[in-house]
C-alpha cells in the first residue's frame, strides 16, 4: 500500500470510527505518511485513526496537539469578532472551515489556516478599527478581495469583501457577485448570518472547484466532502443543488467529486470514479502549487503569454478586478492608488513571494 492509498484508508478509519488493521501499517513510512498527511492539511485525521489503533508517532501526537490547541484559539477569536460585528450593527456570515469544523466526527480534526468571513465591504474601516481594537495588526488592507488581520501567536484572519474571486469561470464569478438574497438571519442575531445547508454545500463546491481549476486541492476536499455527505446527504435538496450547478458550469465537477468521496469513504462502488480527479488531488496538496497555479491562468486568461500575465499582476484588468476587489471595481476613480499600492508591496513586504512568482513563470520549461 502506497503512501497516498495509506493517507486515504487511515482518513477512512477516522471519518467512520473503524480501528485500522495491523496488516495495512506493516512497513509504513511514518515520516514520508506525516509529509503527504502535512500536505494535504490531514495529519489530525490520520493522527485519530493511528490513534485509535494504539499506535502514537511523535509528529503525528505533535501535529494533532498543535491542531487543538489552534482550533480552540480560533474558536474563541471568531466567537469574539463575531459578537463584535453584531454589536457594532455590521452584517457578516462565517466561512469555509469555521462552518466545516464543526461537522467532523471530533474536535480539531478539521485543522484550519485562517478564519474566513463574508462582510459589509461598505463597513470596511469600522471592521479595521474593531479588528485593531481587539488586538489584530492588519496584514493587508484593500488590495484583494478579502483584508488579512493577524494576532499571534496562531490567528489568520481573512475578511471577504466578495465571496468569489475566480475570473476563468465567469459563470460561478457572476453566481457569487451579490448573494444576499440567499442569506438567513440566525437565531437570536440581527446582523449574523448563514446559508442554507444547500447553499453552504454549492459554495463549498465551488469553492473547491476554483482551487481545483486554477492550481489544485488536496484530499481534505474530499474529506470535506464526505463529512458533508454524510451529515446532509438525505435532507438536501437535490433537485435545487442539481440546477444552481448548472448554473454556475459545476455540475459535472459536483457531480465527480461527490462520486469520487463517497467511493473513497462511503464504500459506494455503484458509481464510475473519475480516477484523473482522484490523481490530480493527490498530487496538488491542500493549495496546489504556484507554478501550477501560474500556468493555469496563463492559458485560462492571457492567451498563453506570459508578459501578459506579469502586466496583469500588476494592472489587473477590469473583468478580473470585478471578482478580485470588488470595492476598487465599484470605485473605479481609487484604480490608479491601487496599482501604486501593489507596486509599493510588491518591492517591499511581498518582495519574496514576488521573487518566488516570477521564477515559476519564467524559470520553468515551456
Amino acid at each position: 500500500m502506497g503512501i497516498a492509498e495509506t493517507a486515504l484508508y487511515l482518513s477512512d478509519c477516522a471519518l467512520n470510527g473503524k480501528i485500522p488493521e495491523e496488516s495495512h501499517l506493516e512497513g509504513v513510512n511514518f515520516e514520508e505518511l506525516y509529509r503527504f498527511s502535512e500536505s494535504h492539511m490531514i495529519p489530525a485525521v490520520v493522527d485519530y485513526a493511528l490513534e485509535s489503533a494504539g499506535i502514537k508517532h511523535r509528529l503525528f501526537t505533535q501535529a494533532r496537539a498543535k491542531a487543538l490547541r489552534k482550533a480552540v484559539i480560533l474558536g474563541n477569536d471568531l466567537r469574539m469578532i463575531s459578537e463584535s460585528l453584531e454589536a457594532a450593527g455590521i452584517w457578516h456570515m462565517l466561512m469555509k472551515g469555521a462552518v466545516m469544523k464543526n461537522y467532523y466526527p471530533a474536535f480539531g480534526l478539521r485543522e484550519m489556516n485562517d478564519i474566513d468571513i463574508f462582510f459589509d465591504m461598505s463597513h470596511a474601516n469600522d471592521v479595521r478599527k474593531i479588528m485593531t481594537g481587539l488586538g489584530f495588526a492588519v496584514e493587508d488592507y484593500c488590495n484583494h478581495n478579502h483584508d488579512v488581520y493577524r494576532k499571534p501567536p496562531l490567528t489568520d484572519v481573512e475578511m471577504h469583501r466578495g465571496l468569489m474571486e475566480t475570473w476563468l469561470n465567469s459563470a460561478l464569478g457572476d453566481y457569487y457577485y451579490d448573494v444576499r438574497d440567499k442569506m438567513i438571519l440566525d437565531d437570536g442575531k440581527k446582523y449574523t448570518y448563514h446559508f442554507s445547508n444547500e447553499d453552504f454545500y454549492l459554495y463549498m463546491t465551488a469553492h473547491s472547484y476554483r482551487h481545483y481549476s486554477e492550481g489544485g486541492t488536496g484530499l481534505r476536499a474530499l474529506i470535506d466532502e464526505y463529512v458533508y455527505m454524510k451529515k446532509f446527504s438525505d435532507s438536501l435538496d437535490w433537485e435545487y443543488i442539481s440546477g444552481e450547478t448548472v448554473k454556475m458550469n459545476l455540475a459535472d465537477f459536483e457531480h465527480d467529486l461527490r462520486n469520487l468521496a463517497l467511493y473513497l469513504f462511503g464504500g459506494d462502488e455503484s458509481h464510475e470514479v473519475n480516477r484523473e480527479m482522484l490523481k490530480y488531488i493527490i498530487e496538488s496538496g491542500s493549495y496546489g502549487y504556484v507554478e501550477t497555479e501560474a500556468e493555469h491562468v496563463i492559458n485560462g486568461f492571457f492567451g498563453g503569454s506570459r508578459l501578459r500575465y506579469l502586466l496583469g499582476q500588476v494592472f489587473i484588468p477590469l473583468r478580473q478586478l470585478k471578482y478580485f476587489n470588488p470595492h476598487i471595481y465599484r470605485h473605479k476613480y481609487l484604480y490608479p492608488f491601487f496599482v501604486l499600492k501593489r507596486l509599493f508591496k510588491a518591492t517591499t513586504s511581498s518582495r519574496k513571494m514576488v521573487i518566488k512568482k516570477l521564477f515559476s513563470i519564467f524559470g520553468r520549461k515551456k
